[in-house]
C-alpha cells in the first residue's frame, strides 16, 4: 500500500530535478553558443620582422599593438611599424623594421650610420655608396644587415701604365710600381727603368712610364774645325788684319756607342776616331803699326752690328766741316755730347749716319771716331764728314774726295 504523503514528496522532487536539468542544459547551450561565437570572430595575422620569414598568429584583437603584445613582440622608439598591408578584423601583414647601427670602413675611414635596410646591398645603396667589380668588400650584397656590423670596402685605384708605345689603365687596390708591372705582365730589361721608381707606392690616378734602354754602335763622318793663328805685321796699321791662309775644315770618321731611351738618343760615348782629312789652320796677319789720329782704340768685343763687321773695308767719299755757324749750329756740341771748337787739338772726329755712335774707322791710314750726325747725304754707306779744327778756310782747302774706310770698332 502506497503512502500518499510520500508519493506527493517524490512527485515534488522529480519536478525540481527536471527544472535543474533543464537549467543546466540551457546554461551549457548558452556557454557553447558564446564560445563558438568567440571562435568565429578570430582571424590570422602575419607578422614580419626585418624582412625575416613572417610568423602567423590567430587573434580577435583589432589594434596592431595588442596583436604584437599577443605575439610577445615589443616595439622600441627606433622601430618602424608598417601596417599598410593589414586590415583590422580581416588580417594581412604587420611589418616591423628595426633600426640597425652599422659601421662602414671605406679604405681606412670609418663612419657609423643608423638605417632600416635589410641587406648590405640595400644599406649601401641608401647611403649612396656604389661598389664596382674591382672593389673588395667583406660581405655579399645579399647578406642581412646586423646591428653593430662593420662593412669594409677597399676601392680599386686607377693607375695608368705607359710602356712600349702603348698606354693602358689598370685597377689595383694597393702595392708598388713593381706590383703594377706584374699585373700588366710587363718585364724590364737589364738597363730599363721606370718613373716613378719600382719601389714607389701606388696612388690613385698615378702615371707610370717604362723607359726602355738600348745601345747601338754608330759610325759617321764629322767635320773638324780649323784653328786660327795670328801673326803680327809691323807694316800694317793697328786694328787692321789680313787673312794670309784660308782655314779649311778637316774630316774624321768617328765611332760612338749611342744610348737610346724609348727610341730617342740620350747620350753617346766615343769609341774610336780616324782622320780622313786633316784641317788646314787659318793664318791671319794683324797690324802693329801705330795709327795716326785715334790710335788708342780699345776693343768692346763687338764683331758685327747692323750688317757691318770689324775689319770690313768700304769704298767711300769724304768732305770736311768745322765748328763755325756756317757748318752747323755754331754751338760746338756734337750729337754724341762731345764738344768741339775751332783751334782745338785735332780730336780725329767724323760725322756719319750709317755707323753706330762711337765706332772707329780707319780712313786711308788714320783712325777717326764717329761722334756726330748730319744731313741725309751722310746716310749713304761710305759717306763721312771729317771735323777740321783749323777752321772754315781749311775745310775748303782740304776739299772732298774718295777714300777707303776700314771698320776698326763698332760702337763705344
Amino acid at each position: 500500500m502506497i503512502n500518499q504523503s510520500n508519493a506527493k514528496g517524490l512527485k515534488g522532487l522529480s519536478r525540481a530535478v527536471l527544472i535543474a536539468v533543464i537549467a543546466f542544459v540551457l546554461s551549457v547551450a548558452i556557454f557553447a553558443t558564446t564560445a563558438f561565437a568567440g571562435l568565429a570572430s578570430q582571424y590570422d595575422v602575419r607578422i614580419a620582422v626585418d624582412g625575416n620569414e613572417p610568423i602567423v598568429i590567430a587573434t580577435n584583437e583589432t589594434e596592431p599593438i595588442e596583436i604584437l603584445a599577443q605575439a610577445n613582440i615589443t616595439l622600441t622608439d627606433s622601430d618602424r611599424l608598417d601596417i599598410s598591408s593589414f586590415t583590422a578584423g580581416e588580417g594581412g601583414t604587420i611589418k616591423i623594421d628595426r633600426a640597425n647601427s652599422i659601421n662602414v670602413d671605406f679604405d681606412g675611414v670609418i663612419n657609423t650610420y643608423t638605417l632600416y635596410e635589410d641587406t648590405v646591398g640595400d644599406a649601401l645603396a641608401s647611403l649612396g655608396i656604389s661598389i664596382s667589380d674591382d672593389d673588395i668588400i667583406n660581405y655579399e650584397m645579399a647578406d642581412a644587415v646586423a646591428d653593430g656590423m662593420v662593412i669594409k670596402i677597399k676601392p680599386a685605384m686607377s693607375v695608368t701604365l705607359k710602356a712600349d708605345g702603348e698606354s693602358a689603365k689598370y685597377a689595383i687596390h694597393q702595392g708598388t710600381v713593381s706590383d703594377l708591372l706584374a699585373l700588366a705582365q710587363v718585364t724590364l730589361g737589364k738597363e730599363d727603368y721606370t718613373k716613378p721608381a719600382l719601389d714607389a707606392e701606388l696612388k690613385a690616378d698615378m702615371n707610370v712610364t717604362v723607359y726602355r734602354v738600348e745601345y747601338k754602335n754608330v759610325t759617321k763622318k764629322e767635320s773638324v774645325a780649323y784653328k786660327t793663328t795670328t801673326q803680327n805685321d809691323s807694316s800694317m796699321y793697328q786694328g787692321t788684319q789680313k787673312v794670309v791662309t784660308e782655314g779649311v775644315k778637316g774630316e774624321d770618321e768617328v765611332s760612338y756607342k749611342v744610348k737610346y731611351v724609348n727610341g730617342k738618343e740620350s747620350g753617346k760615348t766615343e769609341i774610336s776616331r780616324k782622320t780622313l782629312k786633316a784641317p788646314v789652320n787659318q793664318v791671319v796677319k794683324a797690324g802693329t803699326k801705330k795709327v795716326p789720329g785715334a790710335s788708342d782704340v780699345k776693343s768692346n768685343g763687338v764683331t758685327s752690328k747692323n750688317g757691318f763687321t770689324v775689319g770690313q773695308t768700304i769704298s767711300g767719299r769724304y768732305t770736311h766741316y768745322c765748328a763755325c755757324a756756317s757748318c752747323g749750329t755754331g754751338s760746338g756740341m756734337t750729337a754724341s755730347g762731345k764738344r768741339v771748337y775751332n783751334g782745338m787739338p785735332d780730336p780725329y772726329y767724323i760725322a756719319c749716319n750709317w755707323l753706330p755712335m762711337g765706332s772707329v774707322v780707319n780712313v786711308d791710314g788714320t783712325n777717326y771716331t764717329v761722334v756726330d750726325r748730319g744731313g741725309s747725304g751722310l746716310s749713304t754707306v761710305g759717306r763721312i764728314d771729317i771735323f777740321t779744327p783749323e777752321g772754315h778756310a781749311a775745310c775748303y782747302r782740304y776739299g772732298t774726295g774718295s777714300c777707303t774706310l776700314q771698320i776698326v770698332r763698332l760702337g763705344w
